[in-house]
């Protein structure tokens, strides 16, 4: 017969799903800059002489544990074992680590004792809510590349 053919959404689908934990993994750094940056600048923490750097900086102290505590608790899975209430679950264990340790590592790096409550309820609920919110679409774009009938063949 003939090679088998990826079903559900023909080349998109495809992409997806063979490049999930790198889709993944930019997907997440992107939000993670944004919530650092809207932060930074809701509270007038921008750098004005390098406002790249201070996001990037600030970013990586999430986005490090963020790698760590993905990996060690399968929030980005091969796209054969991909299951969408798995992997959410998996995406809100791994944020909750991730938070308190970023918040950690930030408060070392910028050598404050001290953790104000405020900032880690916002860090917790906003940063979940733009790595969350993000995974949410991975999980809808899936679901949508999947059921998609895949192309005719010839023309």
């Amino acid at each position: 017969m003939g090679r088998a053919r990826p079903t559900g959404g023909g080349l998109m689908a495809a992409g997806l799903r063979r490049r999930l934990r790198l889709i993944l993994s930019l997907g997440d750094f992107v939000m993670l800059a944004l919530f650092v940056y809207i932060g930074q600048r809701d509270h007038d923490l921008v750098d004005p002489a390098n406002p790249l750097w201070g996001v990037l900086q600030s970013t990586l102290v999430f986005a490090a544990p963020w790698a760590l505590a993905g990996a060690w608790l399968g929030a980005f899975p091969a796209a054969a074992d991909f299951a969408p209430r798995a992997f959410l679950s998996r995406s809100l264990n791994a944020w909750l680590v991730t938070a308190l340790l970023g918040l950690l590592l930030r408060s070392a790096v910028l050598g404050r004792a001290v953790l104000p409550t405020v900032f880690v309820w916002a860090t917790l609920g906003f940063g979940g809510l733009f790595v969350l919110g993000w995974r949410l679409l991975v999980v809808g774009a899936w679901h949508w590349t999947g059921r998609r009938p895949a192309p005719a063949r010839g023309a």
